[in-house]
């Protein structure tokens, strides 16, 4: 609409446009005036405070639409010629209409940051502000209440055509996890639904499905591992269950003995214990789930989640679903309580006796051979596991699935791997005692013999602390192997601390410029890269990375060990030839020409010859020669530009083909390279009489040869010769110096060794420029270099030796560099790194153009603060370790204790044989260290073990890409020592004081009480 002040004519034209936004009346503040009536049947609108300048309250507005006619819009001929001759429409009415708006108010947004206002183009627009044009009538936005917008506007201006945009702010705190789906299928449905029932387009983009479907992925990827490991520590609270119920049932076997001798039946006795184990396992159902809120509410106090939480405590929620999960763990270990009991409870008081005296050296677990079967699921879950590499598909539809029977390959080969131990654990005791036998002493005599002879509550305690340690390490290797991944994609992706591309590099404003960069504070290093690609002669190209400084671009990058077998230092020290690379022939400060003398028998194959010469800049210049004539010595000549800053040097000279159907077998001769002095005088440059020093790059395919003749000369015993054979194909060719810059010497990739067909240490070519074949060296190799893919294959050279040959080769495009590297000073804050980038983005300052630039600070701070990546792993683990090193400590301390009352007889009579307590303690101590050290040995094996096989999901992105590089274990040691050391203190605490308890009692107490 056209705007004019209408009580002030002389004022400047706008522009209006007419909007109104749903509910913005309850997300602005009104600065002046007030918002427009819902009842008017006149326009009044709202402004800006930006506006408040040029208009004022009660300001009249006249607004006018478009003209338009009468004439209906007819489709042209689809013949041309009749589509130019015929008269569609003749209007005869012409009509323009207007209407008049009241000012009556000056909003300012609520929150700039809502939203809803993205809906708004014109929130930030302001009077000669960006987004208003220079030479044509401003924009300015009129807001009017909804009711006169669809109502009264549509009568007062009937032809006007209305823009509707839709925009949806979801409600994140009323989306659950489990909501995530049902909202995706919503949200993919909804244009669909808009077309179909109201016929209307929606175009633009659902960003928020977008970033929903990436959570749903990536929470996938972080809730397939949590589970793991929670029905690992559901395991492992079972098997606490276990262990403490069945040395409690042993200790009650002589009174349940006594009740089945009494009358007893195995029902009633069985319902005594159900209701013992309802009485703990109802009340641990329902306070659960509330014990659980506040845990993973106490999370958010975690280093993990502050950064998101801010210092407050997670949100948590409790639903019908952890109840019912909390009533289904309830039940399992009810059953787990109940499981030592069916068996207790059949023994008469024989039985019992039987029992103590003589126990029994396998279960039933044993005697059937379960363990073995145990074994082979196992064996045969790795197989799967090992044909797949991971438990889940990551190219789903609808994220990440996976295999309900892999997802319990962790907790079946821990229960594998504890079965094997429970029947090795006897043999290996009975062994040991053997092998102990010529030691004095009962320290280990006594200490293993006695394990020997009853090693199953040894073997619980030891598989209980087993699995406990392996729940434990896989927990304290997963967030620290999930943060080192990525940190690792994120330093591979990035290389140094910045990085950008760059554009119109010239020397030598743009060296000036990276002088001035070097020279800010918190800069350490900056330097230059080319990034482009060489061919391979067998077909096909690979990455080609040339690095400016390889000392400094060392100390840039992050380089692990498994990359290559050297250091970054040592695999770019083999790129520094360590002498002036620049090469070519020196030419006199002052030339103003060359000359060259060319001799064809035959009309030449070749059009003009041309020369690069370098100046004192590095840039190189491309002069042409004079043409070549058969049938005498020609002079070629070219002049020198003036003005070029020495010192001057020819780096090459090249030609190529003319453009005929087949070129015959021939030779052109040349002789005689001179400098043409200021003064007139001709230097010679090179007759090529004495040593020869010259060689030719040509094209692949290429029967050439380029080299000393004494056939032809035009001074001098002899001059060089360029000799070809019939072919059809059109060719060129470079003649260059020999110089030390080639051959190239290369880092190749283990892919790219593949690709030439070389090994370390050989020579082969690469295609460069207008695929020219260009001697390689192979002098190292590595695995993996930073920025590079290795699945591509790449190859690493220096930056100076590839910029000799390419500017002898005529090739501009890999003679400049085309990425910008920084390196900062340690613990520069993200805001001065990215102040510096912003810096660099000012070609005038710079000498070349950069783009936009990669932090690597900023993507780190991006992984830290993801929580579906880290923190959620995090805190579920952290509780996991917690609860099943809790079952463990609380395992050791009972069955330690219970073992020990239940030992008083036996104490009793070695000390009255004679036996110290001192003796007898360090038995103690041994026997149960022994349990202690092997569980926890075998249960950090077992556990880095699971978490290589089970972490094989950070092999691939979300999306399914394959992660360079490949993920290392990384465990929290310090964590994990802690608790080991916590159990082993625990256990040592509750060995002194139930042995202090067992000292109280006499030598005869004890005896005439176990009697």
């Amino acid at each position: 609409l056209s705007l004019r002040f209408a009580d002030d004519a002389n004022r400047d034209p706008w522009r209006g446009r007419l909007i109104h936004l749903s509910g913005y009346e309850d997300h602005v503040e009104v600065i002046a005036g007030r918002l427009p009536a819902l009842d008017a049947t006149t326009a009044e609108v709202v402004l800006l405070d930006a506006f408040q300048g040029v208009a004022a309250l009660g300001d009249r507005l006249q607004l006018t639409a478009r003209p338009f006619n009468d004439c209906r819009r007819v489709p042209a001929s689809e013949d041309e010629n009749v589509a130019a001759e015929e008269v569609r429409c003749q209007p005869t009415t012409f009509v323009r209409t207007s209407i008049e708006a009241e000012v009556v108010g000056f909003v300012r947004l609520g929150d700039p940051d809502d939203l809803r206002w993205e809906v708004f183009d014109d929130r930030d627009l302001a009077p000669g502000g960006p987004g208003q044009p220079d030479d044509e009538p401003q924009w300015m936005p009129l807001l009017t209440s909804g009711a006169y917008f669809n109502g009264a506007l549509t009568v007062q201006m009937p032809e006007l055509l209305s823009r509707y945009r839709v925009g949806m702010i979801a409600d994140l705190d009323g989306i659950a996890v489990r909501d995530v789906p049902r909202a995706l299928d919503d949200l993919g449905a909804w244009p669909h639904e808009v077309r179909d029932e109201l016929d209307l387009e929606a175009g633009g983009r659902v960003e928020f499905g977008e970033a929903l479907a990436q959570f749903r992925n990536a929470s996938t990827f972080s809730q397939v591992p949590l589970l793991l490991l929670l029905l690992q520590v559901a395991g492992v609270v079972g098997f606490y269950l276990v262990v403490v119920t069945s040395m409690a049932r042993a200790r009650q076997a002589q009174e349940v003995a006594v009740y089945r001798s009494r009358g007893a039946s195995t029902s009633q006795l069985l319902g005594v214990n159900l209701v013992e184990g309802l009485l703990i396992a109802v009340p641990a159902a329902l306070i659960g789930p509330l014990l659980a809120r506040l845990a993973v509410g106490a999370l958010g106090y975690t280093p993990a989640f502050s950064n998101i939480t801010g210092g407050e405590p997670l949100r948590a929620s409790v639903n019908e679903d952890a109840f019912l999960l909390a009533a289904g763990g309830a039940a399992l270990a009810l059953g787990a309580m109940l499981l030592p009991t069916i068996g207790a409870v059949r023994q008469a008081i024989a039985d019992a006796s039987r029992e103590q005296a003589r126990p029994a050296e396998r279960g039933w677990f044993r005697r059937y051979h379960l363990d073995l079967a145990l074994v082979a699921l196992a064996g045969l879950l790795f197989w799967q596991l090992d044909r797949r590499g991971a438990v889940f598909d990551p190219q789903s539809v609808g994220g990440w699935q996976a295999d309900p029977l892999l997802l319990l390959s962790p907790l079946v080969m821990t229960a594998a791997a504890a079965a094997m131990v429970l029947r090795l654990y006897s043999p290996a005791l009975r062994l040991a005692t053997w092998l102990l036998r010529p030691l004095r002493g009962i320290t280990v005599t006594l200490g293993i013999g006695r394990a020997g002879r009853d090693p199953a509550t040894g073997a619980r305690l030891l598989l209980l602390v087993l699995t406990a340690i392996a729940v434990g390490a896989f927990a304290a290797s997963y967030a620290p192997t999930v943060a080192q991944s990525f940190e690792d994609r994120a330093y591979y992706a990035h290389g140094p601390d910045m990085r950008a591309a760059i554009a119109d590099f010239d020397l030598p404003a743009s060296h000036e410029g990276l002088d001035r960069l070097r020279a800010v504070d918190d800069v350490e290093q900056a330097l230059v890269v080319h990034r482009s690609s060489i061919g391979v002669p067998r077909g096909g190209a690979v990455p080609l990375l040339a690095v400016q400084d390889g000392a400094a671009a060392a100390s840039m990058l992050s380089f692990r060990e498994d990359f290559a077998v050297e250091s970054p230092e040592q695999l770019l020290r083999h790129l520094d030839l360590g002498v002036p690379i620049d090469g070519g022939r020196a030419l006199p400060d002052d030339t103003v020409a060359l000359v060259l003398y060319g001799y064809s028998a035959e009309s030449p194959r070749i059009g003009r010859l041309r020369a690069s010469i370098r100046d004192g800049h590095g840039e190189y210049h491309v002069l042409t020669f004079s043409g070549l004539e058969a049938g005498a010595w020609m002079e070629l000549r070219t002049e020198v530009p003036p003005g070029l800053t020495p010192p001057l040097a020819l780096a090459s000279l090249s030609f190529m083909d003319r453009r005929v159907l087949v070129h015959g077998d021939g030779a052109i001769f040349f002789d005689d390279l001179m400098a043409i002095r200021a003064g007139g005088a001709a230097e010679v440059i090179d007759d090529f009489d004495d040593q020869f020093g010259w060689a030719m790059y040509s094209q692949l395919g290429a029967s050439e040869t380029f080299g000393p003749s004494d056939a032809r000369s035009r001074s001098g015993r002899q001059s060089a010769r360029w000799t070809w054979t019939r072919e059809v194909t059109e060719r060129s060719r470079v003649l260059a110096p020999d110089g030390p810059g080639v051959p190239l010497h290369a880092i190749f990739s283990e892919r790219a060794l593949a690709l030439f067909g070389v090994q370390p240490g050989e020579r082969t070519f690469g295609l460069l420029g207008e695929r020219f074949a260009v001697p390689l060296l192979v002098r190292s190799t590595a695995g993996m270099f930073p920025t590079l893919d290795p699945a591509q294959g790449f190859v690493v050279v220096d930056y100076e030796q590839l910029r000799a040959v390419a500017g002898a080769l005529g090739s501009r495009g890999q003679q400049v560099p085309t990425e910008l590297w920084v390196d900062f000073a340690d613990d520069v804050p993200l805001a001065m790194q990215e102040a510096i980038a912003e810096q660099t983005r000012d070609s005038d300052w710079m000498g070349f153009v950069a783009g936009e630039p990669l932090l690597l600070a900023k993507r780190l701070d991006e992984i830290a603060s993801d929580p579906t990546t880290q923190a959620s792993g995090s805190g579920i683990l952290l509780l996991a370790f917690a609860g099943a090193m809790g079952a463990a400590v609380l395992g050791f301390i009972v069955s330690l204790a219970i073992a020990l009352q239940g030992r008083a007889l036996e104490v009793a009579v070695l000390r009255s044989l004679g036996a110290s307590t001192r003796g007898l303690l360090r038995a103690l101590v041994f026997e149960w260290g022994v349990v202690l050290v092997f569980g926890a040995a075998i249960g950090v094996l077992l556990g880095r073990w699971i978490s290589l096989l089970m972490l094989q999901f950070l092999e691939v992105t979300e999306t399914g890409d394959p992660v360079v590089p490949t993920f290392a274990i990384e465990t929290e040691w310090r964590l994990l020592s802690t608790c080991i050391a916590v159990l082993g203190v625990a256990a040592a605490v509750t060995l002194w004081a139930t042995w202090r308890a067992v000292l109280r009692r006499g030598v005869a107490d004890a005896l005439r009480l176990m009697q």
